[in-house]
């Protein structure tokens, strides 16, 4: 008899349970209802992402090695005469999102907001540079005879930030402290060599199982969190191929259409103000939109499904 009672508890339970399962189901349902063309586009555009998604990472991944030197005419002829026709000509042709910008997948545009607001430039060079020095593994190297790029850094490290120069003869003390303490060392209007010494922390050759990196004649602790950015105030620099393979060089020098973007930035601020403030406030509050809208799915599914 209790035996027949336990098993007749169990099978209630098991209908409860399941009773159960099915009326959250019907609640999610419901509730997401008026969620289902948006997030059904949403699946369509991420199904269309999957298949573009190796050749967006190989361009943008060319993007941020080799672009940075150049010019905006030569970025743009390299891109549209060179590297997507390569792309498009290939036996089996590596699918790709068609008008990409680059920029888009590194960076959004609060953070280009925040890096104009530390001092970056406007225009459209700026934004592109300011996006690979951000995102590049290698040590950014800044062609900056305007001091444009530099000034930026100062801005956006602040205290941060170590300034120091090959001059100073105790920089090589102040960057072993660096790179022990895991600081951000901006080394100033260098020329077109460098002393043989910063050879190793140039190329990232570790020791001691990636826990030391050899500076002169010590071995220095390598903490990860370190970071170099150097800047040279000539124009046109000739490095050599050892120096150019451990760096990314970033042109910050001022062209023609880079003068006239930022001159049209600098009259829209002066002569309308307000348009300017109701540009960066409607841009903050749609990514602040973008970020409550996650948040807001993420809290209606873990609702609905506990």
């Amino acid at each position: 008899m209790n035996v027949a009672l336990a098993e007749k508890q169990k099978c209630q339970d098991e209908t409860d349970a399941t009773a159960f399962v099915i009326d959250l189901a019907d609640r999610l349902i419901n509730g997401l209802a008026s969620e289902n063309i948006r997030w059904a586009e949403t699946v369509q555009l991420l199904r269309k992402s999957e298949i573009t998604l190796p050749g967006n990472v190989l361009l943008v991944a060319a993007f941020i090695s080799y672009m940075g030197c150049f010019t905006k005419k030569y970025r743009v002829d390299l891109m549209n005469l060179y590297w997507l026709p390569f792309l498009d000509n290939l036996q089996v042709p590596i699918p790709y999102t068609p008008d990409l910008d680059p920029i888009s997948l590194m960076s959004d545009d609060a953070t280009i907001a925040q890096w104009n607001n530390e001092g970056l430039p406007t225009d459209r060079m700026s934004s592109e540079n300011a996006t690979i020095l951000a995102n590049s593994s290698r040590w950014p190297l800044m062609i900056d005879p305007q001091m444009q790029g530099i000034k930026w850094i100062k801005n956006k490290y602040r205290d941060d930030l170590l300034v120091l120069r090959l001059t100073q003869h105790n920089y090589l003390d102040k960057i072993e402290y660096a790179i022990a303490n895991g600081k951000i060392v901006l080394l100033e209007s260098i020329m077109e060599t460098v002393d043989a010494v910063l050879d190793p922390i140039l190329g990232r050759v570790f020791i001691n199982r990636g826990r030391a990196i050899k500076v002169g004649d010590k071995e220095v602790e390598y903490d990860p969190r370190f970071r170099l950015i150097l800047q040279t105030k000539l124009a046109n620099p000739h490095y050599k191929p050892e120096m150019q393979a451990q760096t990314t060089l970033i042109n910050f020098t001022v062209t023609k259409d880079g003068l006239e973007e930022q001159l049209l930035g600098a009259v829209v601020k002066a002569e309308r103000p307000d348009l300017e403030s109701s540009k960066a406030e409607l841009t903050i509050q749609q990514n602040t939109f973008k970020i409550t809208l996650k948040i807001l799915e993420d809290d209606l599914l873990h609702r609905y499904c506990i």
